[in-house]
């Protein structure tokens, strides 16, 4: 690690792997692979100090917290699998206090027996599976920049974990307190992902019409990687059919 290295939460100058002023840890290099698998077998559970200020930076500058993963910064901010956690613990609060449906999606698979759809909800596999999904759109649609997938990776779980606790808060409060129901659920959160997606990948400064004509571009192409997917699939089971309400 180089002496002039600082930390990019307090600005101290960094004489070792932990900052003496806030306590993030610094891992002297890029994000890889392992991170993303190591990340999901160690400290899974344990919070990290700054679980609002995750959120925070996420929703005002997503780029900063990002990137700051991806530098190898750690111990301050939640991790992306520690997001994955808080994720699944809002969803199964919701499916045992509100409806089975997930960010206003029920998915019926047939072939499929009641056992194992018990053990594992549909719509939340199929949420699960998005997130590699998006992170293959924006490695396509982003491929100039010259990141790594493991970075596409980690982006993808923070933005989709992070609008999926939010929306499925909001979703639950208005429909336990008010007895709403948020309508084009589906719309407002993919809509909020992408975008988010368009805030990290475009070029520092872009225009906001850049940004958008970049967020329709990742929707694009995650609905043509969903195209092909389904085409394989109705190839291999054409009577395997998956309807989606």
């Amino acid at each position: 690690m180089s002496a002039s290295t600082t930390c990019t939460i307090c600005q101290t100058k960094l004489q070792g792997d932990y900052c003496s002023s806030c306590g993030q840890r610094y891992l002297g290099r890029r994000v890889n692979a392992w991170d993303v698998i190591g990340g999901w077998l160690s400290g899974l559970l344990l919070p990290e100090r700054s679980l609002l200020g995750t959120f925070r930076q996420l929703l005002v500058n997503p780029r900063y917290i990002v990137n700051n993963y991806w530098s190898g910064f750690r111990g301050y901010y939640l991790s992306p699998s520690q997001l994955v956690v808080y994720m699944l613990f809002v969803f199964g609060l919701h499916l045992a206090l509100v409806n089975q449906e997930i960010l206003g999606i029920t998915v019926n698979v047939s072939g499929v027996s009641d056992s194992l759809k018990s053990f594992l909800s549909p719509q939340l596999f199929l949420f699960l599976l998005m997130i590699p999904m998006l992170g293959l759109s924006t490695a396509a649609v982003y491929y100039r920049h010259k990141h790594s997938f493991p970075e596409h990776f980690t982006a993808a779980i923070y933005l989709f974990a992070l609008w999926a606790i939010l929306f499925t808060l909001l979703y639950d409060m208005l429909y336990l307190l008010l007895g709403m129901e948020l309508g084009s659920l589906p719309f407002w959160f993919f809509g909020a992902v992408f975008l988010w997606s368009a805030r990290v990948f475009s070029p520092e400064g872009s225009a906001w019409y850049r940004v958008l004509l970049n967020s329709v571009l990742s929707i694009l192409m995650l609905a043509l990687i969903f195209a092909i997917l389904l085409g394989i699939a109705y190839l291999l089971d054409p009577e395997g059919a998956i309807e989606q309400g």
